[in-house]
């Protein structure tokens, strides 16, 4: 699982300033894991960053009832 969330942060540092779908990230790993594992780890991601408290590299939003993802860290 650790091996996962690195590949989804790679993807997600590649352009930093670009905020990438759910779906987009699924089809990105899709040849390498099954989509309900890799749903699984972005709700993940999605709830700690939502937290104040937390320090996630991961920013989430939803718009349109689409979720995105954008690496937070500078």
């Amino acid at each position: 699982m650790a091996d996962l969330v690195h590949q989804i942060e790679g993807i997600l540092r590649k352009d930093p300033s670009r905020m990438y779908s759910k779906e987009e990230i699924l089809n990105l790993l899709a040849p390498i894991k099954k989509d309900e594992e890799i749903e699984r780890l972005l709700a993940e991601l999605e709830v700690s960053s939502s937290l104040k408290e937390s320090k996630s590299d991961v920013y989430a939003t939803c718009r349109g009832g689409t979720v995105y993802y954008k690496w937070n860290k500078t």
